[in-house]
């Protein structure tokens, strides 16, 4: 076999068949469960203006410091594909003036995102995520839905043993506070830090809490907590939600170091971890961001999301229970006198709904079947001379080696049962 001129970059690779499809599956399943909870799909852009993710997002975040594919194009203005969704959204919000409305926008998103970090199992430079936005009004029971519909996505896609993890960063006098609180206590401790942490501690001290360090992470359980610095205001939200996913019978951890990665947020946050992803346990997070709006330029309103990652669910989903099966049949004809029979064939297959190929490779009839076999399809259809003068054909069930001599409508039915 010759070598590949050309090969994808690192951490953009192909994802080629079957899991494409199951990708495909994956989304579609979701669609379902976003359509349950009157969800509207929006489609922004791979490319915005840089600002657009470093006004959002935080200046002192990894992603924007160290991660993000940015460039100036030809006009001069300097754009970055997207590392995240949220903030498109919320460009798109603005932009395209939703707030006049006077309600809540409920929006849902799928695509590509981008960042430039080492790559490793699950964790991509180009990697997919599922998520959604409730955009316009701020309360736990919004909270509450945001994190139910995710829920209900990760549970219709056959998701087990997934643990939510919530908190609350209060809103921004909490914050002030806290983070004074914090940089007090990781002073006192800067021995024990990496030397990201020991910069994070004094330009954005939040960040040392989102650390995966062993080092940070212990010295980040002593740390003092964000809920002692809560509000009434923010602490009677925090205690309502959990109020409601009780009543709701979502079990739920209450996680106190729990801040996220992104600047934007505040108030509920939350995380869906899985035991079997090791110390990179993520699959889905989100919660509130009800400054973000304004600070993009927008009006003061309320907002709340969670994204998925596509690379993580794959690591924990039966890929099995989710690519949907189909009755595939293979047109195969008896002697190449019979290939245009087979052709016209294998069309009104189509024509009728039913998955079907002809195999145009120039194998022999043996060939052929040996292919089908190999490539394990379910169906195969013969078409031979004793078939054509009867005006039937003969239908094969590789998976069960029975085979019957069927009408063509009869063929079709057979077929159609038997699809997932």
């Amino acid at each position: 076999m010759a070598k590949p001129k050309y090969k994808s970059l690192r951490g953009m690779p192909d994802i080629i068949p079957p899991e494409a499809e199951i990708i495909s599956c994956i989304e579609n399943k979701a669609r379902e469960v976003f359509r349950t909870f009157c969800y509207s799909e929006i489609r922004t852009p791979l490319l915005e203006e840089t600002e657009v993710f470093t006004r959002s997002i935080g200046e002192d975040t990894d992603i924007v410091e160290k991660e993000m594919y940015s460039f100036t194009d030809r006009g001069g203005k300097n754009i970055s594909l997207r590392p995240e969704g949220t903030a498109s959204i919320i460009r798109s919000y603005i932009e395209h003036g939703w707030f006049n409305t006077g309600g809540v926008v409920k929006l849902c998103y799928f695509g590509p995102m981008f960042r430039g970090e080492r790559p490793q199992k699950g964790r991509l430079r180009q990697f997919n995520q599922i998520g959604a936005e409730i955009i316009g009004a701020s309360s736990p029971y919004i909270d509450a839905e945001i994190i139910l519909n995710l829920e209900a996505v990760l549970k219709g896609l056959g998701v087990e043993g997934f643990t939510l993890l919530i908190n609350s960063l209060g809103c921004g006098k909490d914050r002030d506070g806290y983070t004074g609180a914090l940089a007090a206590y990781l002073k006192e401790k800067e021995a024990y830090l990496c030397d990201d942490c020991k910069r994070r501690s004094r330009s954005n001290v939040l960040r040392v809490l989102d650390c995966k360090r062993e080092g940070c992470k212990k010295v980040v359980k002593e740390a003092p907590s964000v809920l002692e610095h809560l509000c009434e205001a923010c602490q009677s939200d925090h205690e309502a939600l959990k109020e409601i996913l009780v009543e709701m019978g979502m079990d739920f951890t209450e996680k106190k170091d729990l801040v996220r990665g992104l600047d934007y947020y505040t108030g509920t946050v939350f995380e869906v971890v899985h035991p079997s992803l090791g110390s990179q346990d993520a699959i889905a997070a989100g919660g509130r961001y009800d400054e973000l709006t304004r600070e993009m330029g927008g009006p003061d309103t309320g907002a709340t999301g969670y994204a998925i990652g596509i690379e993580r669910l794959l690591l924990v989903i039966d890929k099995k229970k989710i690519a949907r099966e189909h009755a595939e049949a293979v047109v195969i004809p008896v002697g190449d006198e019979h290939k245009k029979e087979a052709f016209d064939l294998t069309n009104k297959f189509r024509a009728s709904g039913i998955p079907c190929q002809m195999d145009h490779s120039g194998r022999s009839f043996k060939g052929q079947m040996r292919k089908a076999d190999k490539e394990g399809k379910r169906f195969v259809v013969l078409l031979g001379e004793d078939e054509i003068k009867s005006g039937k054909v003969l239908v094969k069930d590789m998976k069960l080696g029975e085979q019957k001599m069927l009408t063509f409508e009869e063929a079709v039915e057979e077929l159609k049962r038997e699809q997932v």
